[in-house]
Parts: structure tokens; C-alpha cells; sequence
């Protein structure tokens, strides 16, 4: 039977909507007025209002009476923190918050969806300089270190090249710019063992990014040092490639075999 024309389920658009409301909240990492979130997602202004009262009722969304704004409820912080508990990044937070203490700079612990690397976890640098990034973040993989050390450990890394155009889009002068040169970085990446990102996805940032391994040698996430270009030059890259290596091998030890890896 052709289900092409098949039409979703019962409540997929609600469902949509809902989630979309949780994510613009999660992205925005404050408060947005009704009238903001219905702009930002194209909604209508009644859709909207009933969409974020169901979420208040199970206190996912919460209203600050004082701005007449809503933010992402208690309901939202106990969701997230058991998913960290079922995926093992309740006990990967200690990591890369002892990296951030002995190098002084950000570090994230991020996974694959799709086409684009995701930012789970961050300990913030709090250097003066430094690049402010939230939970949630979301890159092309071929801009980002993060991106680069899950490809270069994945088995779809070939079909993952082939769907890209002959010119990548770019986010900074410094994004490569061809599918050829990022083959040939993702094969220096496995090489070496730590991905760079040479401000590609930020301009003033550079950062190294090593896989989080399973026992196959796939990618199932990856951590990555943020550090203003400023602080990095060439010759401190190796060290925080190495730390940022061992890092990923001590955070491999407690993520669930089954979790975040891309076939």
C-alpha cells in the first residue's frame, strides 16, 4: 500500500507545536512575551495562548506575572534532569567541569542529530574573554570540532560527504569551503585523534573536539575546548587536543552503550 499521501496522526501539529514552544523557550535561555513566541513560530495568538497554557498546566512552561512573560518551568528542569540521569550526563558533568578548571575554558559535551552538532552539556570559562554558548546550541557538523570528531568515527561519513553541495555554505571567512577539504580534514582528524575548528563556526573562536567512543570505535558524542583564538595559538593545540581526548575516554565510560550513535 503507497502511503505517500497518508495524512499524520491525530495531534502531530499539536504535538509539534508544543515541542516548538519548549525548544524556542530552551534556545532563548530566558523569557518571551505570547505575542514573541506566536511571531517566532508563526502562530496565531489564540494557537499560541492555548498551546502554552497546556504547558503551564503540567508546569513545563512557567508565566513571571511581573513581565507577563513565560520562561521554561520547574516541570521542564525535572524533565531534563532525569534525561541526564538515563543517559549517563549526570555523572559526565564532573569531566568536563575538571577540565574547565584546569585549562580555564569552555567546555561542551555535544552529540550528532542529523546534519548538526548539539550542545548537551557546558562548563562555561570565567576568563573575561571567552564565548558564551548555551545547552541546546545547535551547528552544521562540518563547521564545528565537535561535528568533525563524530564524522570522522562514523559509518555514514560517505554519505554524509555526498549529501553536502560542491561549496559549503559558510558562517565565517575562515569555513571550508569545499566537500574535498573537509574529507581531507575528517581523515587528519582520525589521524591525529582530536578534531580542530579553526574558526570556522565562530569567528575569534578555535577549538579542539575529540569522539566519545563505543567499543566499535563509533562516535556517540564528543568534547570539545572553546577557547578565544587569542588564547590558542598553534603550539597550545596539541595539549588541549590530548586533554580534550582524555576527557572524551572518561566520559565514555558512562554513557549507555545504546545511546547517541548515528548508523
Amino acid at each position: 500500500m503507497n502511503n505517500s499521501g497518508a495524512q499524520p496522526p491525530a495531534g502531530t501539529q499539536a504535538i509539534r507545536r508544543a515541542l516548538g514552544v519548549l525548544r524556542l523557550l530552551m534556545e532563548e535561555g530566558g523569557e518571551l512575551s505570547l505575542s514573541a513566541i506566536a511571531r517566532r513560530l508563526d502562530l496565531t495568538p489564540g494557537t499560541t495562548h492555548r498551546v502554552v497554557g497546556a504547558l503551564s498546566v503540567d508546569g513545563l512552561v512557567a508565566h513571571n506575572p511581573h513581565t507577563d512573560c513565560y520562561h521554561l518551568g520547574a516541570g521542564a528542569i525535572l524533565l531534563g534532569q532525569a534525561a541526564q540521569r538515563v543517559h549517563g550526563l549526570e555523572r559526565a558533568l564532573p569531566v568536563i567541569r575538571q577540565v574547565n578548571a584546569d585549562t580555564g575554558e569552555s567546555v561542551n559535551i555535544a552529540v550528532r542529530e542529523g546534519g548538526e552538532s548539539v550542545v548537551l552539556l557546558r562548563a562555561q570559562s570565567t576568563l573575561p574573554l571567552r564565548f558564551e554558548q548555551h545547552p541546546g546550541a545547535r551547528f552544521p557538523l562540518y563547521t564545528t570540532a565537535s561535528g568533525k570528531a563524530m564524522l570522522a568515527h562514523s559509518l555514514d561519513v560517505e554519505a554524509y560527504l555526498a549529501s553536502l553541495p560542491e561549496r559549503l555554505p559558510a558562517l565565517t571567512t575562515h569555513t571550508l569551503s569545499r566537500r574535498e577539504e573537509l574529507a581531507l580534514e575528517l581523515t587528519e582528524t582520525r589521524d591525529r585523534g582530536y578534531s580542530i575548528d579553526d574558526e570556522e563556526n565562530v569567528a575569534g573562536v578555535r577549538c579542539v573536539g575529540a569522539a566519545v567512543l563505543d567499543e566499535q570505535g563509533l562516535a556517540r558524542a564528543a568534547v570539545v575546548i572553546q577557547v578565544p583564538t587569542v588564547r590558542l595559538p598553534d603550539e597550545r593545540i596539541p595539549e588541549l587536543g590530548a586533554r580534550a581526548v582524555a576527557a572524551a575516554r572518561e566520559v565514555a565510560q558512562f554513557l549507555p552503550p545504546d545511546r547517541f550513535i548515528q548508523r
